[in-house]
């Protein structure tokens, strides 16, 4: 499974991006005390979030920032027709190698929860602003231009992929950088000017 987004990895559902980030996870194993017929009884010690082998660590998504960042409500008004099918997000959290954590909410535009139509809200907290500058959380956007009318420095950009056209803006504040990510299938998406627009509403009521 590939991840051709070159802002966020885009795959079909949230649970197909927890099981992508779990791939060659490692657990170590909880021992438990016998049973009065001898068998293992489980332990109740909570296992260790999973580590996966490039040195990533799922985290619990009860601690998820981003689905809290913006209501379904101010999302609709923001974003207009394209979520009026608004589904509930899908939280996804994970502590990098670096030590950044990402923390993603996946807000399908439609029952099928493909992220080819959807709204991704994520926030990347890293252990300092020195790392953010290193990881340059505007590289990969298709030339992007400043956004003012915002409380913090951000930056959006229009780019068309092969079956979808993304809207993204990015905001950072100190060590946090925030990314609001709209896929649109391509046949029904904005112009450049629209997205900007829709992005910029969405971005202040995100409180950016």
């Amino acid at each position: 499974m590939s991840l051709s987004s070159p802002v966020i990895g885009r795959l079909v559902t949230a649970a197909a991006v927890v099981a992508f980030l779990c791939s060659g996870c490692t657990a170590t194993p909880q021992q438990g005390s016998a049973g009065t017929d001898g068998s293992p009884t489980p332990s109740s010690t909570p296992s260790p979030p999973e580590t996966a082998r490039d040195g990533r660590t799922v985290l619990p998504t009860s601690l998820s920032e981003a689905c809290g960042l913006v209501d379904d409500p101010a999302i609709q008004a923001s974003l207009g027709a394209p979520a009026a099918s608004l589904q509930p997000g899908q939280p996804i959290a994970e502590r990098m190698a670096d030590g950044a954590v990402a923390d993603s909410c996946i807000h399908a535009f439609d029952p099928g929860g493909a992220t080819t139509n959807a709204l991704t809200v994520q926030v990347i907290t890293y252990p300092s602003e020195l790392e953010v500058a290193k990881a340059d959380p505007y590289a990969l956007l298709n030339d992007p231009q400043d956004v003012p009318g915002l409380q913090h420095p951000a930056k959006y950009s229009r780019m068309a992929l092969s079956d979808s056209t993304e809207f993204v803006l990015v905001s950072v504040e100190g060590p946090r950088v925030v990314k609001l990510i709209v896929a649109l299938p391509t046949e029904s998406a904005w112009d450049q000017a629209a997205g900007r627009d829709s992005l910029l509403k969405l971005a202040q009521a995100s409180g950016l």
